[in-house]
């Protein structure tokens, strides 16, 4: 007979799962792509198998001429995004692209979606957008693709609240802070206003994390390294990116603070300057959805390079098994010295298989020092290893 704990977990995964895997999660990529490259070691030899996410990525290391990029992922509505970036991009309009993902908004959207972008589409991809392109319609309710989704939404709550509290100008000081102690000035006055007992309510919410698409067992493990739990983690992480690093190209944040990037801040697949480079490309970039176990089980590749974002954390001590069953099929389809990078929100990758450290050889020496210049901040660790 299951105990109460046993199936409150079960329900908290089911729910999670269902989120993550009905609903359009991530509008936007959360890893630093800049780190990633420095990391990667990209060349036009390089056949890289990752995780989908916004697709903004993929996007980004397509700049480093590389062969060729499989994405992969269960919710087939982050494969639709990517495939709506590259349609983007197929039709030939930098202008287009910029409205539609540099400001999160199209007068007429539904009208140039179904003219000149529609048939660039896979059918699951359009089955998704004729349901859904109304979100890029600045009268609907959300006023940015930016605030759709279920981050978007949570962004979107953090964005209302700045407005009520009188914190726009605050904001868009600190958004254009020439140094650091600028950027700590306004951030101070900005901090105190973010936290309320309603708020850190919100915070401790499973609902709330799995919007954020961060699972249960993160969230423990993010809990059992800090003594106030995901609050503490939370605000270390903010304290660290708008006091510590220079927010002048920090895109991540400014999309979700503002709704919209701005030309001089903002993912380099959005720079017109690569427009071109990247629409010869595109067609280098095929999306898959699966999960990555499934998708590496039916292919017959061999891959120089995995991103796999947080994936990891996710069968972190509650699915051992999927986790080995998973790592044993990334090594048997991994070319000799190919770069394995993933994210945590762990300190170390000791959570892994044992048999992953026969296999692989781990370089703290590289990812430690950079991983404090990580522009999103929101993971405690990043991790490479080269197959040996």
């Amino acid at each position: 007979m299951k105990s109460i704990s046993d199936i409150v977990q079960q329900l908290q995964r089911h729910f999670f799962e269902t989120v993550t895997s009905r609903n359009l999660v991530y509008n936007t990529c959360w890893e630093d792509p800049r780190i990633d490259r420095k990391l990667l070691g990209l060349d036009s030899n390089s056949n890289m198998l990752m995780l989908t996410s916004a697709g903004d990525n993929a996007l980004d290391y397509l700049l480093d001429d590389i062969k060729h990029i499989q994405c992969v992922d269960i919710n087939p509505t982050q494969n639709a995004l990517l495939e709506l970036k590259k349609a983007l991009f197929k039709n030939g309009n930098y202008a287009l692209l910029w409205d539609f993902f540099g400001e999160g908004r199209k007068s007429g959207a539904q009208l140039i979606y179904h003219q000149t972008l529609r048939n660039y589409l896979p059918k699951q991809s359009q089955q998704f957008w004729d349901k859904n392109i109304h979100n890029f319609d600045p009268e609907s309710q959300h006023g940015s693709f930016y605030f759709c989704g279920t981050s978007g939404k949570v962004a979107q709550t953090i964005y209302n609240r700045i407005h009520r509290k009188g914190l726009r100008p605050a904001v868009n000081h600190l958004l254009a802070a020439n140094n650091l102690e600028e950027q700590a000035y306004y951030f101070r006055e900005i901090e105190p206003q973010l936290w309320n007992p309603f708020s850190e309510w919100i915070i401790r919410r499973h609902a709330t994390m799995a919007m954020l698409g961060v699972p249960k067992t993160q969230q423990k493990m993010i809990e059992e390294q800090y003594e106030d739990g995901l609050l503490e983690f939370i605000r270390q992480s903010l304290q660290h990116v708008f006091t510590e690093l220079p927010i002048e190209d920090n895109y991540f944040w400014r999309v979700y603070l503002t709704g919209s990037y701005s030309k001089e801040c903002c993912p380099n697949y959005l720079l017109e300057d690569h427009f071109q480079v990247l629409r010869h490309r595109i067609q280098r970039i095929e999306t898959h959805t699966s999960s990555l176990f499934h998708a590496l089980q039916n292919s017959k590749e061999t891959y120089s390079h995995f991103v796999l974002l947080d994936h990891q954390d996710w069968m972190a001590f509650t699915q051992p098994d999927k986790l080995a069953r998973e790592w044993r099929q990334i090594l048997f389809h991994a070319k000799s010295g190919a770069r394995i990078l993933f994210r945590s929100v762990m300190p170390n990758p000791e959570f892994l298989p044992d048999f992953v450290f026969d296999k692989v050889q781990f370089h703290p020496d590289l990812t430690i020092p950079i991983h404090q210049k990580d522009r999103v901040g929101t993971y405690e660790s990043t991790h490479l290893a080269t197959v040996l």
